[in-house]
């Protein structure tokens, strides 16, 4: 029993030697990094570069999806894409558009494309869309999957 409690307290001991180390560790590195680098920190966010998308039509990705899901959400997931394709569907509260393949008039699967509502040309954009017109999106895929096919969080539409 005793052997137990010490066990227990040692372990304790340790956990919370553990925890100050890295709760004063971190305390130290912001403040250092603050009083340095505060006027750098400010031409950074300046300067940051524009986001970069890279080209590609939902016939390939679905084509990529329906021969191995684990290799498309590995080539696509997290990534910044331009996808271009057909409108499917859009969502009656305008939360999402769904952009199809475009050479596949029986597509169901294709990328679910989130709208951000307060952007306000997205918005105008999405409510003037009408079913199977060319649809060019550009936004991160946020998720990927061999029965719901992919989603996107769209920063714009061109």
């Amino acid at each position: 029993m005793i052997k137990k409690i010490l066990k227990w307290g040692a372990g304790l001991f340790v956990l919370l030697i553990i925890a100050g180390a890295l709760m004063g560790g971190n305390g130290e590195k912001s403040s250092n990094n603050n009083s340095s680098s505060s006027s750098s920190t400010k031409t950074e966010q300046k300067a940051a570069p524009a986001k970069e998308y890279t080209a590609v039509d939902v016939g390939t990705m679905k084509a990529d999806l329906d021969n191995n899901a684990a290799s498309a959400q590995k080539k696509y997931k997290g990534k910044n894409l331009k996808i271009t394709g057909r409108l499917g569907s859009i969502d009656s509260d305008g939360d999402y558009i769904s952009v199809l393949d475009a050479n596949d008039a029986y597509a169901v699967t294709g990328v679910h494309c989130s709208i951000n509502k307060k952007d306000k040309a997205q918005e105008d954009y999405v409510l003037n869309l009408k079913k199977d017109q060319p649809v060019t999106a550009y936004g991160t895929i946020t998720d990927v999957g061999e029965l719901m096919g992919y989603s996107m969080k769209v920063d714009k539409f061109e």
